[in-house]
């Protein structure tokens, strides 16, 4: 192979011993099975169980890995980043290691990438069901998910998947973006979509996890909200500021219009306090939307 296709598996783990050496193992397997150059390198996020010495059950079954390590916790995305940071091929591939993803699925990212060498990003798309996720948690990802095709204007099967295989100069150009959290995958998805790179599902297991997940649903939830919104605000701020303004104008007339119909006097005052942020909604959208174009950040 080429010295341009080599990838660099970065691996981030927060207490997983009970599956760490299994996952390296197996991710190691299958990317040998790839005849690509590879390296591993497990991002070790603070563990306080023993992840690191159970990682190197692996190492002695002579599976080649380097160990990166935080002092302290500092969140999955702070962990890719790390391994970016230290990573030497030019494909990124991330997966967890929980035993949500079999690593023998790996072989049909790279089967996709060897394809077409000219998409930006392949991602495991996984059938989630009340086993892997419980129902409040599906529940929360249909809505992120239904907001954040609002938003980008495109359909995704899979918002935040946790397989993926990614050009590592698509995720150093969008990184000022990346936040230290779970919803590093999320901020790279809708980059990517956003700026018309050509992205790539393919059909993935996905398990139980093994271990206690780390995702706490209610403010995890609302950072996920906040992120999606920043994010297209970033790219496409209309999208943004003109369903706010809408709301807010609608909102001031149907006041007027109500008020005049079934009440005594018209609520001019309350219908002037919502048009007035309504107007100044679009016309921070469309200034944004001006600055962007003249900046050639969407180029």
């Amino acid at each position: 192979m080429e010295p341009q296709s080599g990838i660099t598996c970065i691996i981030p783990v927060y207490n997983e011993a009970g599956a760490v050496a299994e996952t390296l193992g197996g991710v190691s397997a299958a990317l040998d099975a790839g005849g690509r150059e590879f390296e591993i390198i497990l991002v070790d996020d603070g563990s306080t169980d023993g992840t690191a010495e159970a990682a190197e059950a692996a190492r002695e079954a002579e599976v080649r890995f380097r160990t990166l390590a935080h002092a302290e916790n500092r969140g999955y995305g702070a962990a890719i980043k790390t391994g970016l940071r230290h990573a030497t091929h030019p494909w990124i591939l991330i997966i967890d290691a929980d035993g949500t993803y079999p690593p023998e699925e790996i072989g049909k990212l790279l089967a996709a990438l060897g394809e077409d060498e000219t998409v930006e990003m392949i991602v495991g798309r996984r059938r989630q069901t009340r086993a892997t996720d419980g129902f409040f948690r599906l529940q929360g990802k249909a809505i992120l998910t239904a907001l954040a095709n609002f938003l980008s204007g495109t359909q995704i099967p899979d918002l935040n998947s946790g397989l993926r295989l990614m050009r590592k100069e698509q995720m150093v150009r969008y990184r000022p973006l990346l936040p230290d959290g779970f919803s590093l995958t999320t901020s790279i998805t809708l980059a990517m979509l956003c700026s018309g790179a050509f992205v790539r599902y393919v059909p993935s297991e996905y398990l139980a996890r093994h271990g206690t997940s780390k995702i706490r649903p209610v403010r995890d939830m609302w950072n996920f909200t906040l992120l999606i919104a920043r994010t297209i605000t970033y790219f496409n701020p209309l999208k943004v500021y003109v369903p706010l303004a809408g709301v807010l104008i609608g909102a001031a007339v149907a006041t007027v219009v109500l008020s005049k119909a079934f009440g005594e006097q018209v609520m001019d005052v309350t219908a002037l306090f919502l048009f007035i942020p309504g107007l100044q909604m679009l016309s921070i959208g469309v200034v944004a939307d001006l600055i962007l174009k003249i900046s050639g950040m969407r180029e």
